[in-house]
């Protein structure tokens, strides 16, 4: 009697040391349940990550950043410091102290900003989605990738032509004859395009990258012809709104709003070849939030988001297993024909000459 007591003693008590084992798993997948850790998910309390990018860009990336705000408990806020350059520069002012924490800028103002060290490079154990972008996505050094393209060509008012008796132009040669006079709209060297632009028709010219000379020399005996030099996208659809440009090199995204303005818009891709202005995103030396804006930049170029980006942003995706709707492909560039067919540029190399461009474009072609 005595043993099968102890026995039944030494089973309760094994049943209460189970139970008390139990009840602490409980309460340690409870924990994890509400920060998240179980679905590698982080709780960042509430943290603010300042997104320097274009003003006009601030309501689609609120709206593609909705769910990432939701998942790591983070508030985004954007700073809309208006060009590439304005950004950059307050980049630059703000080495030290900076108070951006992700910066988006085209490629070649992005090479720029590398060179002077104002990125940390990616961390690719954050950053996972890198190999689903195109190659040209891509930074060889290690900085931020390409999360958008937007397409450069020529674009018409074919009703303005028609009115006029004059056929479109198909070149970026043409926009300087003298049939256009005061009716071209241009990228002024300072603008992302104005070097692609200067590059593409001076290698169609028997020159290059090295020797714009030919390029550069039409520019200056033809200025005349030319009536906006423009700086901001802004400049161009005011242009066309009100009758004072009626052809340009431009940005595709552009199409659908002048189309709805009531202009009979055709997009012609140039001779010389139509070229890409790739939106970088990088994350900024120094920044409050280094973690933060490292899973951001992977939130960006995920195939879920990449997905979105078409609709939310009016840009192409540059993921190659994004989606987008057929009807945002008759303008934007999708796939990989679309993608393969638009003209790159040495990014490292412009970056390097387009100060000795700008000072030359400003004295002998931005005068009257």
């Amino acid at each position: 009697m005595r043993k099968r007591l102890l026995a039944l003693l030494l089973s309760a008590l094994m049943l209460l040391s189970l139970a008390a084992c139990g009840s602490d798993t409980q309460e340690e997948t409870s924990g994890e349940e509400t920060t998240g850790e179980e679905t590698g998910t982080q709780d960042f309390g509430g943290a603010e990550l300042v997104v320097a990018t274009w003003g006009w860009a601030e309501a689609g990336l609120m709206e593609l950043a909705a769910d990432f705000e939701e998942t790591y408990n983070c508030t985004i806020v954007v700073d809309p410091t208006s060009g590439n350059g304005d950004r950059l520069n307050k980049l630059m002012a703000e080495r030290n102290d900076p108070t951006a924490d992700v910066v988006m800028l085209t490629k070649s103002f992005a090479e720029t900003g590398a060179q002077e060290g104002l990125f940390e490079p990616i961390d690719t154990s954050v950053v996972t989605s890198l190999d689903h972008l195109y190659d040209f996505a891509l930074d060889a050094n290690g900085y931020g990738p390409c999360y958008s393209l937007c397409r450069y060509g020529i674009m018409y008012n074919a009703d303005a032509l028609e009115q006029l008796g004059l056929e479109p132009p198909t070149s970026y040669q043409d926009l300087f004859d003298d049939k256009y006079a005061g009716m071209v709209a241009l990228p002024d060297m300072t603008s992302t395009a104005g070097p692609y632009m200067l590059v593409a028709m001076a290698e169609a010219m028997g020159g290059s990258q090295e020797d714009v000379t030919p390029a550069m020399t039409l520019m200056q005996e033809k200025k005349d012809n030319i009536n906006i030099w423009y700086t901001a996208s802004s400049d161009v659809v005011n242009a066309f709104t009100t009758g004072e440009a009626n052809i340009t090199v431009f940005m595709d995204i552009n199409m659908p709003g002048l189309m709805e303005s009531g202009l009979n818009m055709v997009w012609v891709d140039a001779e010389e070849g139509s070229f890409a202005a790739p939106a970088t995103i990088n994350v900024v030396k120094g920044c409050q939030n280094p973690e933060l804006a490292q899973l951001f930049v992977e939130y960006m170029i995920s195939d879920e988001t990449q997905s979105k980006v078409a609709e939310a942003m009016n840009e192409a995706p540059v993921n190659k297993n994004a989606t987008m709707p057929d009807e945002l492909k008759t303008y934007l560039a999708f796939g990989e024909d679309a993608m393969s067919s638009l003209k790159e540029f040495d990014e490292t190399y412009i970056s390097q000459a387009k100060e000795e461009w700008i000072d030359t474009f400003q004295r002998t072609v931005a005068v009257q």
